[in-house]
């Protein structure tokens, strides 16, 4: 289990960085379905690999919440997955309805 999930964190990290390394300064504007609250500021004001993240969080949560959380927020915010650091509350369609700003962290 533990193999899976370091699996699925390298991945999400690999796709991370591969967004992230892009040529050009041009801003890549965030697109959310519409089921989902709209991007906060703190993420909109936040690094573009930080954006591009929530935006993951959004569109693959079923990734997220698979990776255990090890910077122990799970002792000091309840959290019991990755998924938990950037949505605070989903709905019964995986509409995001509150974003978490532990991920800006």
């Amino acid at each position: 289990m533990k193999r899976l999930a370091a699996l699925v964190l390298t991945g999400i990290l690999t796709i991370g960085i591969a967004t992230g390394c892009n040529s050009g300064n041009e801003a890549k504007e965030l697109v959310l379905d519409s089921k989902h609250t709209a991007m906060p500021d703190y993420v909109i004001n936040s690094s573009p690999i930080v954006q591009e993240t929530y935006l993951m969080a959004a569109n693959y949560p079923e990734v997220l919440a698979s990776v255990p959380c090890y910077c122990n927020c799970n002792e000091t915010a309840g959290h019991m997955s990755n998924l938990d650091c950037f949505v605070k509350e989903m709905g019964p369609e995986n509409n995001i309805n509150e974003w978490d700003p532990h991920g800006i962290a």
